[in-house]
């Protein structure tokens, strides 16, 4: 099992990013303490505590522990020259130089000064054999004499010269001031007592505590606490086709308020990047951006997102045959261009609406509103291909929500406009009241097809908050008879409708049903519900303030509506209710709440006593 710990102000702010879109993952090794600072990370000098007792000489697997110890601090000093400088790094040795059975309790040496780091590092640990027992507090003791900025201790448990590491080191504050080092420990498998002294000593030391239980674990280990080192992070930026491949896009990683460009890079491998909290812009069409991304030491921030399908748009001579033409594509009721290509090109879109402009040198093929979605291509034929249209006989073409399905994709269309097709057989579906489908529809090559619905009429609510219509209130369609649901419509919205009798039951709060609407052919029948009010929230409410939680309750503490939001405002019909107010999991604002419908009903936050109305 892999655990990662992070202290709380760097939780904080991890808490922020997650509420604005992202995601921090902690991956292999088990780094299992991580309390190194964003702004207080440094890269040298390093001083390395090794453990050359007895005990090393016991097995993690097939190995020899002081063999792993070895190899994590080779893999680490090649990740900390990786720009081509290794950091200087000196190394302290206890307990190599005596026999256990001699209990040399001062057995500790310093081996390699960091000035000499570079040429005899290699040899040191070569010759270096586990030998006697464990005096950990004075070697780390004797090591903070030797002023480095920054210490390592790999071991495998505890003193065990009946000194107590963990407060030797708390008791070096007064010692060393305010340059008091930073200490990172790595346990090579200690036992159960030990890991505690060792997550004591690393807290003490304000350090990582990196737990090795595999072999395998020693370059991603290695990786990580070397990142911690250098104040970086990793940032994974992740994009794919839906729940398909993957593909890479430009990278640019900025400062939030200067905007300044931190690093760039693309996308499809993680980066490493200074710790720090940033906006992500990746450079796909249009822009994909993610905000407040924070990036900890020696962890990796994943941004991902599949919400991306793919365009084709083919043109077609009278033969059908392929022909390239230059194309422009632009974000439907965007007019900024998204991107030039070509006819025939395979192009990769955010999830949306488009519109197309194919440059036919004599004159210009649109296609506006073309869906793409990450779960099919989407492809548009231009050329060899008929027209379609669907009408309403005796409307004025409501906007009623039409789609043309087939060669495994789906096409809107508006009511009672010509709709170009490739020639083919296709499906046709209406979100009347009912919804109406027409199989097999057949779309010849420069002819034009008619799909003419039965008999109509329109239905249409209208739900007004005061004396506005109230956009969004959404209307569940009801046949009587059968309790069979026909659709939703929305507040406002004009629908065609089939003859006959209905039920609408408005999802509102609390909910309400209108009996008895009758629709009839070519007849517009409109229906009205005045009354709806709000609750909202006022006063004591600072600007940038994290969303706060507004829940509306019936007089039985029966909970009806739940908002986040800076200022959330729930609609509700006029009544008795009682409402709570929430600042993350605090409570402070409880009590009734009477609701007219001629002005909403306000809770002021700046009288927070519970139990009373605003």
């Amino acid at each position: 099992m892999q655990s990662l710990s992070i202290p709380e102000d760097l939780l904080t702010a991890s808490r922020v990013a997650a509420a604005a879109t992202l995601l921090v993952l902690c991956g292999n090794p088990r780094i299992i303490e991580a309390t190194t600072q964003a702004t207080d990370a440094p890269i040298g000098p390093i001083e390395v505590v090794l453990d050359a007792s007895g005990s090393m000489r016991g097995r993690l697997e097939a190995v020899e522990k002081m063999m792993v110890a070895k190899e994590f601090l080779a893999v680490l000093r090649e990740q900390l020259g990786e720009d081509g400088v290794v950091p200087p790094m000196g190394l302290r040795v206890y307990g190599a130089g005596s026999n256990r059975r001699l209990r040399d309790c001062r057995d500790t040496t310093r081996l390699i000064t960091p000035i000499d780091s570079l040429v005899g590092w290699d040899t040191a640990l070569a010759e270096l054999r586990p030998l006697g027992v464990s005096p950990l507090a004075t070697a780390l003791e004797q090591a903070v004499d030797e002023a480095a900025m920054t210490y390592i201790l790999v071991t495998d448990g505890a003193d065990n010269c009946g000194r107590d590491a963990c407060t030797m080191w708390r008791e070096l504050g007064p010692r060393v001031g305010a340059s008091r080092p930073r200490l990172h420990v790595v346990a090579l498998d200690p036992g159960p007592g030990d890991i505690e002294r060792l997550r004591c000593l690393s807290r003490a030391g304000s350090g990582s505590l990196i737990q090795l239980e595999k072999r395998a674990d020693v370059p991603r280990a290695a990786r990580r606490l070397a990142l911690v080192l250098r104040n970086l992070g990793l940032l994974d930026v992740r994009l794919a086709l839906g729940e398909g491949a993957e593909f890479s896009a430009p990278v640019r990683v900025l400062q939030p308020l200067t905007r300044e460009l931190v690093a760039a890079f693309a996308s499809g491998q993680p980066a490493a990047v200074p710790a720090g909290m940033y906006d992500v812009v990746v450079e796909t069409a249009p822009p994909f951006r993610a905000d407040r991304v924070l990036v900890l030491p020696g962890e990796t921030a994943v941004v991902e997102d599949r919400a991306f399908g793919t365009l084709t748009v083919d043109l077609l001579d009278v033969e059908n045959q392929p022909l390239r033409a230059p194309l422009s594509i632009s974000r439907t009721g965007d007019p900024a261009e998204v991107r030039f290509a070509s006819t025939g090109d395979s192009l990769i879109l955010g999830e949306g609406l488009y519109d197309i402009r194919v440059d036919m040198r004599d004159s210009f093929a649109v296609r506006e509103a073309l869906a793409v979605e990450s779960r099919r291509p989407a492809r548009i034929v231009l050329g060899g291909s008929g027209m379609l249209t669907v009408v309403a006989p005796g409307s004025n073409a409501p906007a009623t929500p039409a789609s043309v399905f087939g060669y495994g994709r789906a096409d809107s269309l508006a009511i009672g406009l010509a709709h170009r097709l490739p020639a083919g057989e296709y499906r046709v579906t209406v979100r009347s009241v009912p919804p109406y489908v027409a199989e097999a529809v057949v779309v010849e090559p420069d002819q034009e097809t008619t799909v003419e619905l039965p008999e109509t009429g329109v239905l249409e609510v209208h739900v007004f908050e005061f004396d506005t219509l109230a956009r969004g209130v959404e209307i569940a369609v009801i046949e009587p008879t059968t309790e069979e649901r026909y659709g939703t419509l929305t507040s406002g919205e004009r629908r065609l409708a089939r003859p006959g009798t209905y039920r609408l039951e408005l999802e509102t709060i609390p909910p309400r049903t209108i009996e008895d609407v009758t629709v009839e052919s070519f007849d517009v029948t409109v229906i009205e519900q005045r009354g709806l009010s709000r609750i909202e929230l006022i006063g004591a409410i600072a600007e940038g303030e994290a969303d706060l939680r507004l829940e509306v309750l019936d007089l039985s503490d029966r909970t009806l509506a739940i908002m986040n939001a800076p200022r959330p405002a729930i609609r509700v019909w006029p009544g008795s209710y009682r409402a709570r107010v929430w600042r993350a999991d605090e409570l402070v604002w409880e009590g009734p709440i009477t609701v007219a419908d001629d002005r909403p009903a306000k809770i002021d936050l700046s009288f927070p006593a519970q139990g009373e109305g605003p």
